[in-house]
């Protein structure tokens, strides 16, 4: 269960044992933000190489593996960036509370996707690099992004939590 720690709590301030301390919510920000960044960096990326090819990124096949045709991928990139963004909105403004239950169940999804997308990029790396889906390395990657800020958020709602 979790305890604030007296010597960070000022006289004035009431703390609930319900609520994670305040800088729990900012040690998670900073990483948060980061990956979204990748993940957005990605989406715009790959809509840049579709609309105007420039030499310096990857051409537009290297971004994507062709699992989804291009505009319904653009749809899910924008609603994952739209969840992701409340999610940190969330964090930022504190008021994210931790649910154990919450937590179980992102660690297990964001565990399950993040091993899955390991596996695919070591197999496109290695005897599949023909395939497409699997010698999609780039969209292998950032997959892997989208996983590990599942897997944060989840270790949040987990170690955050009072309950049992």
């Amino acid at each position: 269960m979790w305890q604030p720690d007296p010597t960070t709590i000022r006289s004035d301030q009431k703390m609930s044992p319900s609520s994670p301390p305040k800088s729990a919510h900012r040690r998670y920000l900073p990483w948060l933000i980061a990956l979204f960044s990748l993940f957005v960096f990605r989406v715009v990326a790959q809509l840049l190489q579709s609309v105007y090819p420039v030499s310096f990124l990857p051409s537009y096949s290297a971004w994507h593996s062709g699992a989804l045709p291009y505009g319904s991928l653009v749809l899910s990139q924008l609603l994952i960036i739209m969840v992701f963004s409340l999610t940190i909105r969330g964090f930022a403004r504190e008021s994210v509370r931790p649910k154990r239950r919450l937590g179980q169940w992102l660690l297990v999804l964001g565990g399950f996707y993040f091993g899955t997308m390991i596996l695919r990029l070591l197999a496109g790396l290695t005897i599949a690099a023909d395939h497409p889906w699997f010698g999609a390395k780039i969209p292998a990657f950032f997959h892997i992004v989208l996983a590990s800020f599942i897997l944060l958020v989840g270790h949040f709602h987990l170690k955050q939590s009072d309950e049992t």
